[in-house]
């Protein structure tokens, strides 16, 4: 009997393979630990990745869905979650990236704001508690992008490159890597891109470059990023899933 049944929605690619890569090293590829199926929403239909890990049957089981789109990862949980409930699912959590269209709106000089962070937080859980579903239905905001919690962990990038080491990166682009990235790069994937072009590479959001990054962390990275005082953000969505 699963201890933990859980349905995750997220907005788009970058999103679905590090939730998907985080579960599998925090339970440690034990596939009696962990099982995870994933699926992408094409219109109104949701169709099986495959990549497959452990079973149904494994202590914590969680169901990945890709939904494509960052404007609808609430009304897919809110449209799913009585299906889901009925199929045993405790919890329905999302995830989205702060950073979006509607964002630069609110803020117009690219600059992150607290105010405008939690104004977004707040109308998502007015939105879930409206429906009486507030014990069941969570959202949460990767601030600003996903990348940012890469950028929390930013021993990730000598792995890839020897070169791209913390000196270089304040001495070439004025970054102070260690810095908490959540509340210090506006576009945190731009970061990151900026950061390669050091060492001759590019960052693009691509399948390849996310499986890169996320096959660099272990267990202990991402404990050390909950243990620091960087990416809030990924704490509080941690702290739901497991």
């Amino acid at each position: 009997m699963n201890a933990r049944k859980i349905a995750i929605f997220v907005e788009g690619k970058t999103e679905y393979i590090f939730v998907r890569e985080f579960l599998c090293a925090w339970y440690e590829y034990n596939a009696d630990k962990v099982g995870i199926e994933c699926y992408e929403f094409r219109a109104e239909n949701a169709n099986q990745v495959p990549y497959p890990f452990g079973h149904r049957d494994s202590d914590n089981f969680y169901l990945i869905y890709n939904v494509g789109n960052d404007q609808s990862v609430i009304s897919k949980m809110l449209k799913e979650h009585s299906r889901l409930q009925q199929s045993g699912f405790q919890l329905i959590v999302g995830l989205n990236d702060m950073y979006c269209d509607e964002y630069h709106k609110a803020v117009q000089n690219r600059q992150i704001d607290i105010k405008v962070n939690e104004r977004f937080i707040s109308m998502r859980k007015d939105i879930i508690r409206q429906k009486g579903l507030e014990e069941v239905v969570k959202s949460h905001f990767a601030i600003m992008e996903v990348e940012a919690w890469f950028l929390g962990m930013y021993d990730f990038l000598s792995k890839l490159d020897v070169k791209l080491q913390p000196g270089l990166i304040m001495q070439e682009l004025g970054i102070d890597i260690t810095d908490d990235p959540e509340i210090t790069y506006y576009h945190p994937a731009k970061r990151l891109d900026d950061i390669y072009q050091l060492a001759g590479k590019r960052y693009g959001k691509h399948e390849s470059d996310i499986c890169a990054i996320t096959s660099c962390f272990a267990k202990q990275d991402y404990q050390n990023l909950m243990k620091s005082n960087k990416c809030q953000s990924f704490k509080n969505f941690v702290n739901d899933i497991v």
